[in-house]
């Protein structure tokens, strides 16, 4: 049994070929051209074609190196997107990333009505942010001369697997993070389309993460795969990332350190503290997805090296600077250079080194920044784990695992022992995941297991300089 997955992310495609018997067999990445994406906006159908493109060059160059036929094809995209489509389905302008901020004020405006955002935060699971669809639905309502009863609101997702397969539907994993699905019933909240004068036409329908529609002619010739296999709808990144680590069952943590930072776990109820601070999707097989999202991980380690450093020294050189004797009186950095998501969600917060003397160098200020970045991610841990309860195991990923201190670092601060994986294609892995049960090879996606590749051992005799650190850490971020 073999599968074509196919991942849409931010700035590049991805295609990889599966095999039930062999594993991958190869892997292919394609960056984006600057003018089909930003980041910030995307142009479907350039997203689309070159999701195409991607895979029909991976299955051209090893079809030989897989038995028989490809069976069916795994999608996985972006989450908090948004798409305008005319009532024919034809875009209207460009894919809204979950980067766009534009409707900051929009959203700071309404956060006002503490009563409001919180009723809509319990209801929905998503905080008040511009990450979420319906507060840039909200500005674009209120800032726009178009007939907003002619537009249907759609996503990456949903547009890629219309092209794939002709119909239009949206997994009701991606739905969770728009801010218009209520996380309790799982279908569309009648209390927020109202709010935001949508009539539920507007929207896709909403489908199982499992739901299935036959791949199109046009598109089967593209990819160089039979018509008709098989198309399991789009999954999101990040809950197919749990898929694919292994952790859909209770217990288990992901933790990944990338460009940005974000801790997860899978639950059997919506999980939501009283204090809109973490967030709550869905997953699938009625397991919710409760965690938390942090904006400065890699990001600001890049920024530091490039910016502070000059790009004059390594990340090994950077590291080797660290005087481990003089850590306590390090700077405590602030990792908000790219705004704050959880757990305060102040996209205008700034961030940056407090407590800094001209006695300072390179190396304690690059601790900082390791440190704080890790500090933001434990305050979010300590929130999370107080409504969804403390971990068996914590897995982690990301640019992180390219640093044994930084890996250390992680352990010595939430005190718990930490598992690295081979996670190189782990959302990718759980959309195979996710088509392997719907053919039939597995019953259930707890099932789908790795082995660690390493376990990371916490210092116990750095627990209280790790506590006295985060309480340091604590009274600046309350300050600012």
């Amino acid at each position: 049994m073999n599968i074509l997955a196919l991942e849409a992310s931010t700035s590049s495609a991805k295609a990889v070929i599966y095999s039930e018997t062999k594993g991958i067999i190869a892997a292919r990445d394609r960056a984006y051209d600057p003018n089909i994406s930003n980041v910030v906006t995307q142009e479907p159908e350039g997203i689309f074609r070159a999701l195409l493109d991607c895979g029909s060059a991976l299955v051209e160059s090893h079809g030989r190196d897989i038995q028989g036929e490809i069976d069916a094809i795994a999608l996985c995209s972006t989450w908090h997107s948004l798409l305008f489509t005319d009532k024919q389905g034809e875009p209207v302008g460009r894919i809204l990333t979950w980067a766009d901020n534009r409707s900051a004020d929009t959203v700071n405006r309404y956060k006002k009505d503490v009563g409001l955002v919180n009723d809509i935060y319990r209801r929905t699971g998503c905080p008040a942010h511009t990450n979420f669809p319906l507060w840039k639905w909200m500005h674009f309502k209120e800032n726009s001369d178009i007939d907003i009863t002619s537009l249907k609101l759609s996503s990456q997702s949903d547009y890629i697997f219309m092209r794939l397969t002709g119909d239009w539907g949206v997994s009701r994993s991606v739905a969770s993070g728009s801010g218009f699905l209520n996380i309790h019933t799982l279908d569309w909240d009648e209390y927020i389309l109202d709010f935001a004068g949508l009539v539920p036409e507007q929207l896709a329908p909403l489908r199982e993460p499992e739901f299935t529609a036959p791949l199109r002619a046009e598109a089967a010739e593209a990819l160089n795969v039979r018509e008709g296999i098989p198309v399991v709808i789009t999954g999101p990144d990040g809950a197919l990332n749990q898929v694919g680590a292994g952790a859909m069952g209770e217990g288990v943590m992901t933790m990944s350190v990338g460009t940005s930072g974000a801790i997860r776990m899978a639950t059997d109820n919506p999980k939501l503290p009283q204090v809109p601070s973490t967030w709550c999707y869905y997953i699938a097989e009625g397991k919710r997805l409760a965690g938390a999202a942090t904006s400065g991980a890699g990001n600001c380690v890049n920024w530091f090296v490039k910016t502070l450093n000059k790009n004059k020294y390594s990340y090994d050189d950077l590291e080797g600077f660290i005087d481990e004797a003089r850590l306590m009186d390090a700077p405590i950095f602030l990792p908000f250079m790219f705004g704050e998501r959880s757990p305060g969600w102040e996209g205008s917060r700034l961030g940056g080194f407090t407590q800094l003397s001209g006695e300072h160098g390179l190396g304690q200020l690059y601790y900082a920044v390791l440190e704080g970045i890790l500090l933001n991610i434990y305050q979010c841990y300590e929130i999370l784990t107080q409504v969804g309860g403390v971990p068996n195991d914590i897995r982690i990923s990301g640019g992180i695992e390219n640093s044994g201190f930084w890996l250390q670092m992680a352990a010595d601060i939430f005190q718990r022992e930490i598992q690295t994986f081979d996670l190189e294609h782990s959302s990718t892995m759980g959309a195979i995941a996710m088509a392997l049960k719907v053919l039939g090879s597995m019953n259930s996606l707890q099932e789908f297991k790795l082995k660690p590749k390493e376990t990371i051992v916490p210092n116990r005799d750095k627990a209280k300089f790790y506590q006295d650190r985060f309480q340091k850490y604590l009274e600046w971020y309350h300050r600012a």
